[in-house]
């Protein structure tokens, strides 16, 4: 267990988001790895429940430190501001209404990745609405969860160009 007590804030947070970082990339290598040695387990509903046990489980954790009287749209927000999705991305969060939230990733690292790797975008439309269907009904069971878009899917008129996906979350 890393000794945080005796260790500075900026180095307990520098760490802590290198081991982040460490294992997202190594997600994208196995995901990618399933993808290309087992293409046909990787599209199957087995695979993608692994997205969203992901979700779940992500949500129970952060339940342990946010605040229970969050409700609604604050709770939401709440959560995925300590989720990893802002942990390692760019996230727009716009409350639409009392009930329905909409969340972009702008300069998607996941895209950018693939773009050096030379694929023309990652598929992740499938395991991302499974990841956001376990996360969100973690936090909110009744939450609905609507892909707007997702690469390559075309943006819809007046979408930001660094928009790289875009969900609407409905309580």
């Amino acid at each position: 267990m890393f000794d945080i007590e005796n260790w500075s804030k900026e180095r307990v947070h520098t760490v802590m988001r290198e081991v982040l970082f460490s294992m997202n990339y190594m997600w994208f290598l196995m995901e990618s790895w399933a993808r290309q040695h087992c293409p046909e387990q990787a599209g199957e509903e087995s695979f993608q429940q692994l997205s969203d046990e992901f979700g779940r489980y992500q949500a129970q954790r952060l339940e342990k430190i946010l605040d229970d009287k969050l409700t609604g749209m604050e709770r939401l927000i709440a959560f995925v501001k300590h989720s990893h999705w802002c942990a390692f991305e760019e996230i727009e969060l716009t409350p639409l209404s009392d009930t329905r939230l909409r969340m972009r990733t702008l300069r998607c690292t996941a895209q950018k990745a693939a773009q050096k790797w030379g694929l023309s975008h990652y598929d992740c439309g499938p395991g991302g609405l499974r990841l956001r269907q376990g996360f969100f009904g973690r936090v909110i069971p009744t939450a609905k969860v609507e892909r707007v878009f997702t690469p390559p899917d075309p943006k819809p008129s007046g979408t930001p160009d660094a928009a790289a996906c875009e969900w609407i979350i409905t309580i």
